[in-house]
């Protein structure tokens, strides 16, 4: 495993969890730890992949100016807060096929955050239609 240095409860959950996958190759399916992820982004052969509306949850990184951000380190966990899987994604968006109705937790970091700070959201998989969940870094300047 390669070393890791994350501020807060990141770290902890990494080291607690399954090991870390890496970056992810861009607009490729793969499977970590039996769920389906795919890292994209917002081009126009992502935007239009007839393949993502087939995924629940769009993990979506975005900064102070609403502006998309790319290079997060991500951890899926469930809704106790145990690590599932984590990685590193070169897109905006992380993409995750979850049964319907199940609790997670998704946490984010970025190594460019003058704040250092992890940004998590806790959501249900919804049964139809795919579901955005934002996490915001209000402290990376826009055009970063």
């Amino acid at each position: 495993m390669k070393p890791m240095i994350w501020a807060g409860g990141l770290a902890l959950a990494v080291m607690a969890g399954p090991a870390l996958a890496g970056s992810l190759p861009m607009d490729q399916p793969i499977t970590l730890n039996g769920i389906e992820t795919v890292c994209t982004g917002i081009g126009d052969e992502a935007m239009h992949d007839p393949r993502w509306p087939a995924y629940p949850i769009r993990v979506e990184f975005s900064n102070g100016g609403a502006q998309y951000l790319s290079g997060a380190h991500f951890v899926l966990k469930d809704a106790d807060g145990k690590a599932l899987t984590s990685l590193d994604c070169d897109g905006p968006w992380v993409l995750l096929k979850l049964p319907a109705g199940k609790d997670y937790i998704a946490a984010a970091s970025f190594p460019d955050d003058p704040d250092d700070g992890v940004r998590s959201g806790r959501f249900t998989v919804p049964s139809h239609k795919q579901k955005r969940v934002v996490l915001a870094f209000p402290h990376i300047p826009p055009n970063h």
